[in-house]
C-alpha cells in the first residue's frame, strides 16, 4: 500500500511541474505543491502548526536561514556595487571567457551558504546575458549546476557534516566515500553544457593575478574566519560584511541597492515556501513513510539506499534535510558495529545530493530562476538530464572502486 504522504507528494509534484511548464514561476509552483500536499494529508491543524513553527522567533533553525540569506545577499549586493564581483568575472575570463561561465559559480560554491547560487548569479548576470547574449535558461542552468559540484567532496557543506555526525565518523571519512559524485557532476555538467559552451562566447578579460586576488579577498577572508579562526559561518559572514563596508565605504545609493536585493519580497517568499514545505514533511512524518514504502516494496538494498535520500532531497530541496532525515533511517544499512558499508554510504549520499539537484524546491534553483526571470521548465529539464548522467557516470565508478 502506497503511504498517504508519498501519494500526496507525487500528485503535488505533478501539479508543481504543470505550473512550471505554464511559466508560473517558482513561487506559484512551490505553492501548488504545498496546497496539494495539504489537501491529501489533511489534518486541519497541520498547516497552522507548521506555520507557527516557521514564524516562531524561538525556532532558531528556521530563523537562522532567513538571517543567513539576508546577510549573504547583502554582502553580494555590496560586492556588486563596489565592483568586486565584476573584477572576479574579469579575472577569471582572462583565462578563458568560457571558463568564467563555469569557474565563477564553482569558485563561489566553495563557500556554501543558503541561497549562495544567487551570489554567483549576480556576479555573472552581465557576462551571461549582456556580453554572451546567452538565453536566461542556459545562464540559470550553468550557474545553478556548477555552483553545487562540490557538495559530495567539500567539508563545509552541511550534508557532509550531518552525515559525519549521524554515522559517528569524520568528515574526511565521509568524503573518501562520496567524492565520486563530484567527478560525475563535473563530467555530466560539461556534457550537458557543451551546446551552450560551443554556441556562446564573450570577450576575454585580464589575466592579472593581482586583479583576481583583489576580487577574491572577501571570500578568502570568509574562508579563513571559518577554517582557521574557527568562527561560525554566520558570524564570519557578518564580520566579513563589516570589514568590506569599512574598507570600500560604499555610497548610500550602493547600500540602498544592496539592501533592496537582500529584502526582495520574491526571493524571501521563495525561502518562506521552501522552509514551510520542509516543516510540513517533518510534521506529517514523510521521511519515515518513504522509507517504510521502499522497504515494504522489497527493493534491493542499493536501490533503497539511493531512492529514499533521492525522494527526500527532491521533496524538500535541501542538502541538510536529506542528510538529517534519510541518513538516520539508513544507518542500520550503512553501519555494522564499527564497520562502514562504503558502497551503501556512497550511493545513499549520491541519491540525496542528486535528489536535491533535481528539485525545483531547491532554494538555489528557485532563486536563480527568479533572479534571471528564466523559464523554470527548461532549466529543470537540463538539471534533471544532468542528474541522470551523473548517476550513470558516478554510481558505477564509485561502486566499483569501493566494492
Amino acid at each position: 500500500m502506497v503511504p498517504q504522504q508519498l501519494t500526496a507528494f507525487i500528485i503535488g509534484y505533478i501539479a508543481l511541474i504543470a505550473v512550471v511548464f505554464k511559466k508560473g514561476g517558482a513561487l506559484r509552483a512551490i505553492a501548488a505543491l504545498i496546497v496539494v500536499y495539504l489537501v491529501y494529508t489533511i489534518i486541519w491543524q497541520r498547516p497552522f502548526i507548521a506555520l507557527q513553527s516557521l514564524i516562531d522567533l524561538k525556532n532558531w533553525v528556521n530563523l537562522r536561514v532567513f538571517i543567513y540569506l539576508f546577510f549573504s545577499l547583502f554582502l553580494a549586493g555590496v560586492l556588486r556595487e563596489v565592483g568586486y564581483l565584476n573584477k572576479l568575472v574579469e579575472s577569471t575570463s582572462g583565462i578563458s571567457c568560457r571558463f568564467s561561465f563555469l569557474g565563477v559559480p564553482a569558485l563561489i560554491g566553495l563557500l556554501p551558504m543558503p541561497g549562495g547560487a544567487l551570489v554567483s548569479a549576480i556576479a555573472m548576470k552581465e557576462k551571461y546575458l549582456d556580453e554572451a547574449k546567452m538565453t536566461r535558461e542556459w545562464a540559470s542552468y550553468l550557474n545553478y549546476w556548477f555552483r553545487h559540484i562540490w557538495v559530495p567532496s567539500w567539508p563545509l557543506f552541511q550534508a557532509i557534516l550531518i552525515t559525519s555526525a549521524v554515522l559517528a565518523i569524520s568528515p574526511a571519512s565521509v568524503i573518501s566515500r562520496t567524492w565520486f559524485g563530484t567527478v560525475g557532476a563535473i563530467v555530466a555538467g560539461l556534457i550537458v553544457a557543451a551546446p551552450a559552451l560551443m554556441r556562446y562566447t564573450c570577450k576575454g578579460g585580464s589575466r592579472s593575478l593581482l586583479l583576481f586576488l583583489e576580487a577574491l579577498w572577501p571570500f578568502i577572508l570568509l574562508a579563513l574566519l571559518v577554517f582557521v579562526v574557527k568562527i561560525g559561518l554566520l558570524y564570519s559572514l557578518i564580520l566579513t560584511l563589516l570589514i568590506v563596508l569599512a574598507i570600500t565605504r560604499p555610497s548610500r545609493r550602493a547600500l540602498w541597492n544592496a539592501l533592496k536585493l537582500a529584502t526582495s519580497p520574491r526571493l524571501q517568499g521563495v525561502l518562506f515556501e521552501a522552509l514551510y514545505l520542509k516543516d510540513l514533511l517533518v510534521l506529517t512524518r514523510a521521511p519515515e513513510a518513504f522509507y517504510t514504502a521502499a522497504i515494504s516494496a522489497g527493493l534491493p538494498s542499493k536501490v533503497v539506499a539511493y531512492s529514499v535520500p533521492f525522494i527526500l532531497g527532491l521533496a524538500a530541496g535541501g542538502e541538510s534535510f536529506f542528510a538529517a532525515t534519510a541518513m538516520p533511517l539508513l544507518k542500520s544499512y550503512i553501519v555494522h558495529g564499527s564497520l562502514i558499508n562504503s558502497p551503501l554510504l556512497f550511493i545513499s549520499f549520491l541519491g540525496g545530493y542528486l535528489g536535491v539537484m533535481a528539485s525545483p524546491v531547491h532554494l538555489c534553483f528557485a532563486l536563480t530562476v527568479e533572479y534571471y526571470k528564466a523559464r523554470a521548465g527548461k532549466v529543470l529539464a537540463l538539471s534533471f538530464l544532468s542528474v541522470v548522467l551523473t548517476t550513470l557516470l558516478a554510481a558505477p565508478l564509485g561502486l566499483w572502486i569501493l566494492r
